[in-house]
């Protein structure tokens, strides 16, 4: 009875310190998963902010562009206004509501400009839903109307009538279709008949989005190093070379990728992938016909 009491004790013993060791375990273990928690919060917040960052750097470079584009209608509704105070001195009524008529076209028209820069300039969120992508690439586009125009890019579109949908986000998908357009431009920048060619279709993985230039294309050793963080072929000063790593950051973030190529004719082409959505409205027109 002795000798069993005693192995009891000692079992209770070592019971009693495993136990200890364990908890003293799970403790460390449970500080160092939300130690990872709070590094991987860290880590996304910093990323938030890079991205967010490239964003307005891009809108900081095409504030030229964008300042012609505002100033131009503003000094036509000047001279509209002053045209329609004239006429309405005359009594020719008419004349005076034709140039009305044109101010109120030109504020819409202002009015468009300063809410594609709100609408791209604004953070993103972290719900992905079904996208337009002709509308997407016509937005991103827009913002490169004076440049394409001054810089005389002929743009060529390949995108089919019908819309094409993909699951993603479209303010995160318009910062990478600047950021491209914004490169292809750049490359372009000697060529004596810049050439801009975007083109759409929906294969059987999803959704594919090419952007191509007719530039020098890219030399083939830095094919592979081209998403690196800070790797640039521009001259100091012209860009930190976080774009493109930023841009295939993104696609990653949207279920997608982002590939560079030389285009067989000449110049790079990038290309995008998405998965591919169903129209808005398809699932419940199924479900009403099942």
């Amino acid at each position: 009875r002795l000798t069993l009491a005693r192995v009891r004790d000692e079992l209770e013993i070592s019971v009693e310190r495993r136990t200890r060791d364990l908890m003293a375990s799970n403790q460390l273990l449970s500080a160092e998963i939300d130690e990872r928690r709070r590094a991987e919060a860290n880590l996304r917040q910093t990323q938030d902010e890079l991205i967010q960052a490239a964003k307005l750097a891009v809108l900081g470079q095409l504030a030229a562009g964008i300042n012609h584009e505002l100033n131009q209608p503003l000094a036509a509704i000047r001279a509209y206004a002053e045209n329609a105070r004239r006429f309405i001195e005359l009594a020719r009524v008419d004349q005076a509501d034709a140039n009305l008529a044109q101010i109120v076209e030109l504020t819409e028209r202002m009015a468009d400009i300063s809410a594609q820069l709100r609408q791209f300039s604004r953070k993103s969120g972290e719900r992905h839903e079904s996208i337009a992508v002709q509308a997407c690439i016509h937005y991103a586009l827009r913002l490169f109307h004076s440049r394409l125009r001054d810089e005389r890019v002929e743009v060529i579109e390949r995108l089919p009538h019908e819309p094409l949908w993909a699951i993603g986000d479209l303010v995160r998908l318009e910062q990478v279709l600047v950021n491209l357009i914004g490169n292809a431009l750049a490359a372009m920048k000697e060529r004596p008949a810049p050439t801009l060619t975007l083109s759409a279709e929906r294969e059987v993985d999803g959704v594919v989005i090419h952007v191509q230039d007719n530039g020098p294309g890219i030399v083939e050793e830095h094919l592979t190093r081209i998403f690196e963080p800070f790797f640039t072929t521009k001259a100091p000063g012209k860009g930190l070379g976080l774009g493109l790593s930023i841009s295939s950051r993104i696609m990653d973030d949207l279920g997608g990728t982002l590939t560079a190529t030389n285009a067989p004719e000449g110049g790079a082409r990038f290309t995008l992938t998405l998965p591919a959505a169903a129209p808005p409205g398809t699932d419940s027109l199924e479900s009403r016909h099942a």
